[in-house]
């Protein structure tokens, strides 16, 4: 790995795994001259692309967002390796989860939310420091789910709503500290966060939506999804964020310009009609009461 030099600028991404958005996020901050630190639970599961770049702008970190010890253990190496500056911290980890909600195990919820929520905050709380000598920059990867109703992904949903009103209040909170906080509401992006959901491949047997389950398991393995984005240009456009000085929200993937403007502007009942018409919701029976 080729030492830093004195005056390069450190970015530091969560959630790096093979296929996903964090790792096109890290080559595209690295082709801007970036020293990248890629991290994620288990660095075997690193793309090829980060561990073997022959200018070693990225590094390979191991950070789990939900281990308290794991984060400082990651910050302490951090600081060491930067002297204490951290231009630009990405908080990408995530995971999805798709069940009704009536048929949602409450554990497997919390650990969601422990990712998707606390590990955002708890990651920022960490790095604060480096950010705010540097007059850094925070990237929080939400999603537009966090701003659309979805049946059957409500618990996935409310945990990025969660996730977006964190990130803007901290926006708020941390402007007078001279960091940029950007939220990111990001769309249909080609990644492989379907293969490691904690959707269910099968409903309950006494589910009340087993009439729906084949269109609940597509909704859940992301077969649903058409007009996926390449996670390289998704990248690209949220580099050009940071690098632009926007901050609070930005809209970036596919059908994210459309859900931008149609959950304002369109009536609401008509707009959940729209994106629940082809996903079982409507076809619904209750039981007999015979």
């Amino acid at each position: 790995m080729a030492r830093p030099q004195k005056n390069t600028r450190y970015a530091l991404i969560t959630g790096c795994s093979d296929g996903g958005l964090g790792s096109a996020l890290a080559e595209a901050f690295a082709r801007r001259g970036f020293h990248v630190i890629a991290t994620l639970r288990d660095p075997a599961k690193a793309s090829p692309a980060l561990t073997t770049r022959p200018d070693g702008r990225i590094e390979v970190l191991p950070l789990d967002v939900t281990d308290t010890a794991s984060i400082a253990s990651c910050a302490a190496d951090v600081a060491t390796k930067t002297g204490g500056r951290l231009d630009v911290l990405v908080n990408n980890a995530g995971a999805m989860f798709v069940m009704p909600l009536l048929d949602t195990d409450l554990a497997e919820s919390k650990k969601l939310f422990d990712v998707n929520v606390w590990g955002m905050l708890a990651v920022t709380q960490a790095f604060a420091p480096m950010l705010v000598r540097s007059r850094g920059v925070v990237l929080n990867i939400a999603s537009i789910a966090g701003a659309v109703r979805m049946a059957w992904q409500g618990i996935y949903n409310s945990s990025k709503a969660s996730a977006r009103w964190i990130s803007e209040t901290l926006r708020i909170e941390m402007q007078g500290l001279g960091v940029r906080v950007i939220t990111a509401m990001v769309g249909e992006v080609e990644t492989n966060i379907y293969k490691h959901a904690r959707a269910v491949p099968s409903l309950p047997p006494n589910s009340y939506y087993a009439s729906q389950k084949d269109l609940i398991f597509q909704q859940g393995t992301g077969q649903m999804q058409k007009l996926n984005e390449k996670a390289s240009v998704t990248a690209d456009n949220l580099v050009r964020d940071v690098l632009g000085g926007r901050d609070g929200h930005v809209w970036r993937g596919g059908v994210a310009g459309r859900a931008k403007y149609l959950h304002w502007m369109a009536p609401e009942r008509l707009f959940e009609w729209f994106l629940h018409y082809s996903r079982g919701v409507y076809q619904v029976q209750p039981p007999s009461s015979k």
